[in-house]
């Protein structure tokens, strides 16, 4: 009987939750007036208005496309005078076509969602009206409200995720005014909140069915690993595979190229590199090689990202693999998790956060990909391990080791690698013995200067100040206390792209706030059964301290597989994950050498089950990212197949994504045989640029000839 009324509070705080995460989740309120010469548009505080003169409504039609976080919606009023004509209730979730692709939470592969009518009415209104609509939800795709008429028009917005912006349109689709919807910080935070609460109930509910199973009966010693089998095969088999998945990623998914401004800048710097020298030589065609991200300052040729992760790549591009760098670092990310887990606790955690770093989507993205989290990453995930030991023994040399290995990091990932180091320095301020603290502290101040100071003395030599970062080239500040507003929203749009990211738990099978929470729900477990040790409010605090610190940059950093901008906080996470399990397999045990066998044995099958089945659709999930951002290797390939050693390609302007599928022929030499710029095909330099050079397009995917005689292209 007192288990069932355990069960029973715990399910009832569930219910709670849910119920105040939705009071608190964000809304979005719409208002459209027609005032018979323009249609004025209201949403979230943002006024928008166009020159339609509606003299008849007919009927009002709504539709959506799919996302994370499905749309639906609250009430629906029209109103003509002072009556309304429709006041009702819409569906909560909008059923969405059955052909809809199933959403992943990145941006460039949900856009392909497919739109579907989701309610109409039909109605007849002469003269002015308004609508009224209230919606949640995070749509992606326009959420689109058509006012069917003399003439018909439609409204359309987009909120939650990347794109923040309304429109105004006519019968034909053309936009007619268009703004962006101003960030809602109250809002935008209590949607983050709402998240958290979603999850904080989830948890609760695992612990109300798990607490129904709580026996005194079950309860058992609790069994060494260690003494019953070995981990490192297991081990050794995890990282192996977290190499070959992303290796195969890197060069079978990605094709070895950089997909996104940040990884093609990254891979010319280390060719600069593997010169000799932090900046490119500035070329009498400067004009025509404009990469993004990159600026000619005093003759000279620089970019604006750290070269610490450049440096990395410049000894794959050594020995012409520096798709390879990442793999790499995944398995040894792997080993470090493990080691991590056992620090902590025991082989068993290890293990378990080395699993759910195996199957996490984005990690397998990540390591395979030309972006510099994964170096940053493994090298604060290594930092955290090396404190852990550090704190349990005396001598510098391992602090030592923790603070270089966050130095380095800093030459990498600036921001995120002092935010992450904080809490660790808390870590190594913990013990009862002052002596060996000041020890432990002097080590590692002594090496995270040591191995901080190239990047140091590269600022110095890239921006003439050892404290001024190459993103300064820039032109503008990028961390400002005004950007905070946009910071919110972006935190909200991040921690909902990472409950989808994180582990791919019921892709392709179910999606929505439930999956979202459920993601994040094995974290909160600890905490809310206040079982939390010193080391998971260490692991808490390294995720809050890295998404608080982002909140000055307008950044999201979601063009790029997800919520990369927090994927060095997924460390944290995957071991605050495994403790979740771990605590749930303890449930109705207050002491830590005692376990309960029937807790424990649906905690491992609960586990096999969400990983697995993560683990069987992850190739299908990944191979969707084939051709990412509008970058393959087609150009490549038609090169090839002409056997074209000579020529001169141009490329489309204001068009990133064509440097990028040249990254590895590149040569901004202007006598180089092979020769790639940015122009506009009518520009009269190019000429004289290609010399005796044939002259190549390359548009729509297809690289054709320019016929110099009769200025027509041919195949």
């Amino acid at each position: 009987m007192r288990q069932m009324r355990k069960s029973a509070f715990w399910a009832v705080a569930a219910i709670f939750l849910w119920v105040l995460a939705n009071a608190v989740d964000r809304k979005t309120e719409v208002e459209i007036y027609s005032d018979g010469g323009h249609i004025h548009l209201e949403v979230a505080g943002t006024s928008l208005s166009a020159p339609i003169a509606v003299s008849r409504l007919t009927a009002i039609e709504i539709q959506a496309a799919d996302s994370i976080d499905p749309p639906g919606g609250c009430r629906i009023v029209v109103s003509a005078g002072d009556h309304d004509v429709i006041s009702e209730r819409l569906p909560h979730r909008f059923r969405m076509p059955h052909d809809s692709p199933v959403p992943l939470g990145d941006w460039e592969l949900d856009d392909d969602a497919v739109s579907g009518t989701v309610w109409r009415k039909k109605i007849d209104i002469a003269g002015p009206f308004t609508v009224w609509a209230t919606f949640h939800g995070r749509f992606l795709s326009d959420l689109n409200l058509t006012l069917a008429g003399a003439p018909t028009s439609s409204v359309a917005i987009r909120r939650g995720l990347i794109n923040n912006d309304c429109f105004i349109r006519d019968a034909e689709g053309a936009t007619l005014a268009v703004t962006t919807i101003d960030p809602t910080p109250v809002a935008d935070f209590g949607a983050a909140l709402a998240i958290l609460l979603r999850a904080a109930a989830v948890a609760s509910l695992l612990i109300a069915l798990f607490t129904a199973l709580d026996r005194a009966a079950f309860l058992a010693p609790a069994p060494t690993a260690s003494r019953r089998w070995r981990a490192a095969p297991l081990v050794i088999v995890i990282a192996l595979a977290a190499v070959l998945s992303s290796g195969w990623v890197a060069r079978g998914v990605l094709e070895g190229l950089p997909h996104t401004p940040d990884s093609l800048v990254y891979l010319l710097q280390a060719t600069w590199l593997l010169d000799g020298s932090l900046s490119g030589e500035v070329s009498p065609i400067q004009d025509f090689l404009a990469v993004p991200y990159t600026y000619v300052v005093e003759n000279r040729w620089l970019a604006h990202y750290p070269p610490g992760w450049p440096l990395l790549l410049a000894v794959g591009l050594a020995v012409g693999m520096p798709w390879l760098v990442a793999p790499l670092l995944g398995g040894l990310y792997i080993l470090l998790l493990y080691l991590t887990g056992r620090e902590l606790d025991s082989p068993v955690l290890g293990l378990a956060a080395a699993a759910l770093g195996l199957i996490s989507p984005m990690a397998r993205l990540i390591f395979g990909s030309l972006l510099s989290h994964a170096a940053a990453s493994t090298l604060l995930l290594a930092a955290l391990w090396l404190a852990l030991v550090a704190r349990r023994r005396y001598g510098w040399q391992v602090a030592a080791l923790a603070g270089g290995a966050a130095g380095l990091a800093f030459g990498i990932r600036p921001l995120t690698a002092v935010a992450f180091v904080i809490p660790l320095g808390v870590v190594l301020l913990v013990g009862r013995n002052r002596a060996a603290t000041r020890v432990r502290l002097a080590g590692a101040g002594t090496g995270m200067l040591i191995a901080a100071a190239p990047s140091l003395i590269a600022n110095h030599l890239i921006t003439g100040s050892l404290f001024t970062l190459p993103y300064t080239l820039v032109g503008a500040k990028m961390y400002l206390a005004a950007n905070i507003p946009f910071g919110l929203r972006n935190l909200d749009v991040l921690v909902a792209s990472s409950g989808s990211a994180i582990f791919g738990w019921g892709w392709d099978v179910v999606h929505g706030p439930a999956p979202l929470a459920l993601a994040l729900a094995f974290s909160c477990l600890p905490f809310v059964l206040r079982r939390a040790r010193s080391t998971d409010l260490m692991l808490a605090a390294i995720v809050i301290v890295v998404m608080v610190a982002h909140l000055g940059t307008r950044g999201h950093g979601l063009h790029g597989f997800g919520p990369r901008y927090y994927f060095e906080i997924f460390a944290p996470l995957f071991l605050l994950t495994a403790r979740g399990f771990q605590e749930l397999a303890r449930i109705g045990v207050d002491h830590r050498r005692a376990e309960n066998r029937l807790s424990a044995r649906i905690a491992v099958i609960l586990f096999l089950v969400l990983n697995l089945s993560a683990a069987a659709v992850l190739p299908r999930r990944l191979a969707l990212y084939r051709g990412y951002n509008g970058v393959d290797g087609s150009l490549e390939q038609q090169i090839a197949e002409l056997e074209l050693e000579r020529g001169l390609v141009i490329l489309p302007p204001d068009q990133w994504q064509g440097w990028a599928m040249a990254a590895r022929m590149m040569e901004p030499d202007p006598d180089a045989d092979l020769l790639f710029i940015q122009a506009k095909p009518d520009d009269p330099a190019i000429a004289e640029i290609a010399g005796d050079r044939p002259i190549f397009e390359w548009r729509s995917n297809r690289l054709v000839e320019v016929d110099r005689d009769v200025q027509t292209f041919e195949r």
